[in-house]
């Protein structure tokens, strides 16, 4: 789910008085996005890599009880920017999960590590905290997919030890990690390489027994309990040379230009009268693939 709340923030115009020589203030547009995870699953601690949690409704992060053999949980969780225009500047990130379940209603930390490799949600349908049997291209405590040789250089995961946000989680119910300057440089991070766009893992209490806390993830049956991504964001001035407004200029903007040549209008970016070698070269100077 996508809610796009364009130009949400105008900046107050300074009040304007010849008197004192005051100038007026530029208008200053941001937008506003929300997001749903598009990924979410549980690293479940095992030696074999054995279980996964691939579309169940939920996820886990601490550490669980003598029943389910004291072992470690993680949540990984992943979010699609590919909707904020390239070239933004990320101003505000905020992430709202829903706690579902609880071992202890102690508050314990939960912590945002940014995720330095990728991994992948498969199709095992897990019922309860211990998992599923993996399924093809699930991620696990081992492998980044399960059933490839793609696996973690460290069990359990690799992602930035620095946490990019925590905040304190006990009983069940919603909780907000606000923005912080590392939860913005994620983003800004992603939106500038979307390639190295792996979501962050969600690490819990590690010591306690019993200390793991469930939080809904996106195929909980109510939409409100999904984690949602709040992102605030300033979108680069528009590029002049992308003709079909798809934040590139490419093959399809020349395209156009040509189709244009020797015309007024469109196309003619220095008002010369017509589409020219002029307007080729500008448009080759901006070019970006």
């Amino acid at each position: 789910m996508r809610i796009n709340f364009s130009q949400q923030f105008l900046a107050v115009a300074l009040a304007t008085s010849l008197s004192f020589g005051l100038v007026p203030a530029q208008t200053v547009l941001a937008d506003q996005l929300v997001l749903t995870s598009s990924a979410d699953n549980t690293l479940i601690e095992d030696p074999s890599g054995a279980f996964s949690a691939g579309l169940a409704t939920y996820f886990f992060a601490g550490r669980v009880g003598v029943n389910g053999g004291s072992t470690l949980r993680r949540g990984a969780i992943r979010f699609d920017l590919s909707t904020i225009p390239p070239g933004s500047s990320i101003t505000s990130v905020s992430l709202k999960m829903n706690c579902s379940a609880v071992g202890l209603t102690t508050q314990y930390p939960i912590s945002l590590k940014r995720f330095t490799k990728s991994w992948g949600e498969g199709a095992s349908q897990a019922f309860g905290g211990g998992g599923a049997p993996s399924a093809a291209g699930d991620v696990t405590w081992l492998h980044r997919f399960y059933g490839t040789t793609q696996s973690w250089a460290t069990p359990g995961g690799e992602f930035v030890a620095t946490a990019s946000a925590t905040r304190n989680v006990g009983a069940m119910g919603f909780y907000t990690w606000t923005s912080t300057a590392g939860l913005v440089a994620d983003v800004q991070l992603w939106v500038n390489n979307p390639s190295q766009n792996f979501g962050w893992c969600v690490v819990g209490n590690e010591t306690v027994l019993q200390s793991v806390k469930r939080f809904d993830s996106h195929e909980a049956t109510v939409e409100s309990y999904r984690p949602q991504l709040t992102i605030v964001f300033t979108p680069a001035p528009p590029n002049p040379y992308d003709l079909n407004n798809d934040f590139k200029v490419n093959a399809a903007d020349l395209a156009t230009l040509l189709s244009r040549w020797g015309l007024p209008g469109s196309g003619d970016f220095d008002g010369s009268g017509a589409v020219d070698g002029a307007d080729l070269a500008g448009m080759l100077g901006a070019w970006t693939g």
